[in-house]
């Protein structure tokens, strides 16, 4: 991954989760927190992955996308890149995930 490519994925992290911190004004997404970045290599797409306290994740991501083109027009605004990439909102998983492995693992070790 290009150095460029990564200060894209760091900025828009920060940008976007100060933006749904100050301008969001939707009580689902206020509770939502960004834990990461990918952009592709043309700068065209980005997915932004969130974790929420809120079990209704697949209402907080259609949310979240519905809002994406509010986003994508303040980071316009912030950001000066020559193409802004689109945004799409996907859940991480990545803790469940984790979690249910580590169960799996102690149970296992109990035999």
């Amino acid at each position: 991954m290009t150095n460029r490519l990564l200060k894209v994925q760091d900025l828009l992290h920060k940008e976007i989760a100060l933006l749904l911190i100050k301008d969001i004004q939707n009580p689902l997404i206020k509770s939502v927190t960004i834990s990461g970045v990918k952009v592709s290599k043309d700068l065209r797409y980005s997915e932004i992955y969130f974790t929420s306290l809120n079990k209704d994740n697949k209402k907080i991501e259609i949310e979240l996308n519905k809002a994406s083109g509010f986003i994508r027009n303040e980071l316009s605004k912030s950001i000066h890149l020559k193409r802004l990439p689109s945004i799409r909102f996907t859940y991480d998983d990545t803790a469940e995930r984790s979690e249910r492995i580590e169960n799996i693992l102690k149970s296992d070790q109990k035999y």
